[in-house]
């Protein structure tokens, strides 16, 4: 007998596979800010002990507890390990001890909420207890958490704008630097249209000792954008066909 194939969308798919394999079990995450406090274990080994205690008491099974060792790093590995592991299926949801142990800032604690909403992850913390179950928000004081994290993160949308604004005001070119577009493009352009290829005319400025905007080596594509800003109709007579990688 067929078992029916769930409908919706491939989230939703993933989703219930991935409860399929994962229910009633969590992965454990604790943290420590530094090195030390690892390797002497007692701030790890009372958090372990915990995240045991609350798992039991919950009915949830700890299939593993991962270790993250804080540091400078703007990205949490272990977390996102983790995080990749239960979209696997390996586990329904996260326990951790505390909320602020779980996100490096309110922030990033907002994306890890988000994130949980979106997949149906549950996150439960020893100390607050229950914060997403099966998608849903359940702790009460989380909102006003997210609501802050939210907050500063239109502040910090506000101090980008003005920056970015003053800059412009002081005639600071912002983005990518564009490629060469003054005597070198118009020399490309000229080479171009006497049906050299556009790795030989790269490898005429190579020769000449020029470099690109940024600083780099001239290549087929880098001839062709600047090029294709000056005259985007500059061809070989009978020959190049508009293929953007191509050295002919």
């Amino acid at each position: 007998m067929r078992t029916a194939r769930p409908r919706g969308s491939k989230q939703a798919r993933d989703q219930h596979a991935r409860l399929q394999t994962g229910a009633g079990k969590v992965i454990g995450y604790v943290r420590v800010s530094t090195a030390g406090q690892a390797i002497n274990g007692h701030s790890l080994d009372g958090q372990r002990r915990r995240l045991q205690e609350v798992a039991e008491r919950e009915g949830l099974l700890v299939t593993d507890i991962v270790e993250e060792v804080e540091s400078g790093a703007k990205e949490r590995e272990a977390l996102a390990e983790v995080q990749r592991r239960i979209l696997a299926g390996e586990a329904q949801g996260i326990l951790f001890p505390k909320v602020d142990r779980l996100g490096r800032s309110l922030l990033h604690l907002l994306k890890i909420v988000e994130w949980a909403v979106s997949n149906r992850v549950d996150l439960i913390s020893a100390d607050e207890g229950w914060q997403v179950k099966a998608g849903e928000k359940v702790d009460r004081m989380l909102p006003f958490r997210l609501a802050m994290a939210e907050v500063e993160l239109e502040r910090i949308r506000e101090r980008t704008r003005e920056g970015l604004k003053a800059a412009r005001q002081k005639g600071i070119r912002l983005g990518r630097p564009v490629e060469n577009t003054g005597e070198l493009a118009e020399r490309a352009v000229a080479m171009r249209r006497q049906g050299m290829t556009l790795q030989s005319i790269a490898d005429t400025f190579n020769g000449e000792g020029t470099t690109t905007a940024r600083g780099k080596q001239w290549s087929a594509t880098t001839v062709y954008d600047m090029i294709n800003r000056v005259d985007p109709k500059a061809n070989p007579v009978g020959g190049y066909r508009g293929r953007r990688g191509a050295a002919a």
